[in-house]
């Protein structure tokens, strides 16, 4: 039996994913395809567009056999604490045998060189972060900068301006990120990458020729109200789109604005500095400025600094919104949100050869899981609680708690 695993948001389920699920059947002979998927937050740091079960949905009817879901703190943290977090749950239930993801590099081996160089951190790389550091460059320029200057003695023989610009990519960013965390738990679990096609993660071309971006879609839904992708997304997806759209069961940014609004003022400096992501430094900077807020994005670009992106502000945010303070070393748990009937045999096989529990009813999981991982599983029910607030009060439909939402069986 081979198994494939993939670690996704699916915001939405669009063509380029659905072309990695027929590589992976046509390239790797995958027998079963497992998706670590985020819930209802992404990782840089705002709702997801549709619930989770929604996107269970349309990845299960677009060829996945089993999503499972990467726990909130995980999937709204750093590349590097997203990649670790998908790939322990990968590895911890012990039937993967390849981890493919897309890049806009397209070949394994530079991702796993820096992935070593990154691992094994020597000395002049650490000396050039730190004084890259010090003159107020952002981390993700400053670690460019520092891993260019040591590349060469790990057989990374590329210029330094192209390889600038593999790091510089934000698909090549989380590749190099599950490479290192496969090599640091020194996994079985064998990388492969698939080139991107199509349009870049930021562009906004939404024409069927250039297989556009999640990023292209969302922004054109936000903007139009308009449900007429066809051609942009598979059919399978789209139909699911299409409901949430009808049913105006779709999150924005701006629907987490009142929220915000309410915790930023009920907090502190020095309990704002309690959560993820909020140094003291930005809690200094967030109290000073909270009387020029209007809305969530709006805040996060007034917020933005040289140091600071404005996608690290907004995860800070969130992390203030949802209370979440830290990042478990490993999630501990693999939590089912769905699974096509045919995939009985994994099922079976990844509760025998796993390593950690799988958790299909969340309601049970305080009888099955340590204190320090059921309060992570709580975290994210508390999280998902939220979105199901948001989103039932949006589309004036009852509240269903967490714990109530059957695992999506196909």
């Amino acid at each position: 039996m081979k198994t494939a695993g993939i670690i996704a948001e699916y915001n939405p389920f669009h063509q380029g994913h659905q072309r990695q699920i027929s590589f992976i059947r046509e390239q790797l002979g995958a027998d079963y395809i497992i998706a670590v998927m985020s819930g209802d937050f992404v990782q840089r740091g705002t709702p997801a567009l549709l619930p989770k079960h929604a996107r269970a949905e349309a990845a299960l009817r677009c060829g996945v056999d089993l999503v499972l879901e990467l726990p909130v703190s995980c999937a709204t943290a750093s590349a590097e604490l997203f990649a670790r977090c998908g790939v322990d749950i990968l590895d911890g239930i012990g039937v993967t045998d390849y981890l493919c993801f897309g890049s806009e590099e397209g070949e394994i081996p530079i991702f796993l060189k820096t992935a070593e160089l990154l691992t094994e951190e020597p000395e002049e790389y650490k000396i050039r972060l730190k004084a890259a550091l010090r003159t107020g460059t952002t981390f993700p320029a400053a670690r460019s900068q520092a891993l260019a200057s040591c590349a060469l003695p790990y057989g990374i023989t590329t210029d330094p301006d192209s390889y600038n610009h593999f790091l510089s990519e934000p698909n090549n960013i989380l590749g190099i990120e599950y490479c290192k965390a496969l090599l640091g738990r020194k996994s079985r679990i064998q990388p492969v990458t698939l080139k991107r096609i199509g349009a870049g993660y930021h562009e906004q071309n939404l024409s069927p020729e250039s297989a556009p971006s999640a990023s292209g879609i969302r922004a054109a839904l936000k903007k139009h109200h308009s449900t007429d992708f066809q051609g942009l997304l598979p059919e399978s997806s789209l139909e699911v789109l299409n409901s949430s759209v009808a049913k105006n069961r779709i999150i924005f940014e701006e629907d987490l604005n009142l929220l915000l609004a309410y915790c930023l003022f009920s907090e502190t400096k020095e309990s704002l500095s309690q959560y993820l992501d909020v140094s003291p430094e930005l809690a200094s900077r967030i109290i000073r400025l909270r009387n020029q807020y209007s809305s969530f994005l709006q805040f996060a670009a007034l917020l933005k600094t040289k140091e600071l992106t404005q996608t690290r502000i907004q995860r800070a945010l969130l992390h203030i919104v949802l209370h979440i303070r830290t990042v478990p070393d490993s999630p501990g748990y693999a939590r089912v949100l769905g699974f096509r009937k045919s995939a009985a045999p994994l099922l079976s096989a990844i509760k025998k050869e796993g390593t950690i529990p799988l958790l299909t009813k969340t309601a049970d999981a305080a009888q099955l899981l340590p204190k320090k991982t059921f309060q992570t599983l709580e975290e994210t029910v508390f999280a998902s609680n939220i979105y199901e607030t948001l989103l039932s009060a949006k589309s004036h439909t009852s509240f269903i708690h967490e714990h109530q939402k059957p695992v999506i069986i196909l």
